[in-house]
């Protein structure tokens, strides 16, 4: 799994022809059209991780030699335990002497995007009031009912491989402690405890579009969507500049040898991110034993911009985790302690 992780050291914190089929083809062999969920490439989820045989999926298909008339139009795909294979709700037989194309898209019946047979336009589409995997396949050209190689295409009478990528990005945040203890020359020990009562990711983008054009190569098989990019080479969508924010409650206990989780991970529109923009803020309480007697409990609030030079944009495909360090290193009058910022670290 190739995950952007981010350590900000601060107090300001930082997914066939049919028997009467929608487009009559002459010629039809006698073998259904089915497919194969391939295990889906990414770095929002787990590298590796298969379709979930739970859920279904739609598909577009295009016949050779088209332009605009659709194949498969919207076709539900849902799984066959009895023999693996994926199935639209409609039957659709291979057609002979020629070759069909073929992409996916999840979730089935989301609404906001349109598909030609080169292009996929998102437009309009709020993440936040959806929450969704937002995933589409790579294209899958030049398939047909070839078992033997005499015949046209790549065979797909086993199943039509699906190649599913995520569209949007995730985000979370993780909290630990830099050390929770200190000893001082005179034998004075002061140890800390915090708690994270509440944090805040605010200021982010969460509508927009975003166009994906179809790689001129392969010719055949598993061909890409090349992804949007901004002026700054960025992989992302283009926002209509409304913003949301995302906040969780604790109380969550932050340690010294493990970072815990203060905001579950969530899907976000992939978009840049400003130096003066995109923000977190944490409310936490932190309290000081000297010897160990409390000595002093306090509760603050601190907020720093997630912008880092190293992570400069939130992008397709990308899981983001930052972790945020607090660290008590200095002691100022009667041995207050200050958390303050320090070096960050990716």
């Amino acid at each position: 799994m190739n995950i952007r992780k981010v350590i900000l050291i601060a107090s300001a914190l930082v997914i066939a022809l049919a028997s009467c089929s929608k487009n009559e083809l002459p010629g039809v062999s006698d073998r259904a059209i089915g497919f194969q969920t391939a295990s889906y490439t990414t770095r929002v989820g787990i590298e590796g991780t298969v379709f979930p045989t739970s859920e279904t999926f739609g598909v577009y298909a295009w016949a050779e030699g088209t332009i605009g008339d659709y194949f498969m139009d919207n076709e539900r795909i849902s799984y066959t335990a009895a023999d693996g294979i994926w199935r639209p709700s409609s039957t659709y037989y291979w057609p002979k002497n020629t070759t069909i194309d073929f992409w996916g898209y999840y979730p089935y019946g989301m609404s906001g995007f349109t598909i030609t047979s080169d292009k996929i336009a998102y437009s309009g589409y709020d993440v936040e009031a959806g929450q969704q995997d937002v995933m589409y396949s790579s294209k899958s050209v030049g398939f047909g009912d070839n078992p033997d190689g005499s015949g046209q295409g790549i065979d797909g009478s086993g199943g039509v491989p699906i190649l599913f990528h995520h569209a949007l990005s995730k985000v979370t945040i993780f909290a630990r402690l830099a050390f929770d203890r200190m000893e001082e020359e005179d034998g004075t020990v002061y140890e800390w405890e915090l708690t994270v009562n509440k944090t805040t990711l605010s200021d982010f983008f969460k509508k927009g579009g975003a166009e994906f054009t179809l790689a001129d190569e392969p010719s055949e098989g598993l061909v890409e969507w090349i992804k949007p990019v901004d002026a700054d080479t960025n992989r992302v969508w283009t926002n209509d500049g409304s913003k949301t924010s995302k906040s969780h409650n604790g109380p969550i206990k932050v340690v010294e040898d493990e970072a815990v989780e203060i905001l579950p991970e969530f899907f976000t529109l992939p978009q840049a991110l400003d130096t003066l923009g995109q923000k977190v803020t944490v409310d936490f309480t932190i309290t000081t034993k000297r010897n160990g007697a409390e000595f002093l409990s306090e509760t603050l609030t601190k907020s720093a911009y997630v912008y880092l030079e190293e992570i400069p944009a939130w992008e397709i495909n990308h899981k983001i985790i930052y972790t945020l360090v607090f660290s008590p290193i200095e002691l100022g009058p009667e041995g207050r302690p200050s958390i303050i910022r320090s070096e960050e670290h990716t």
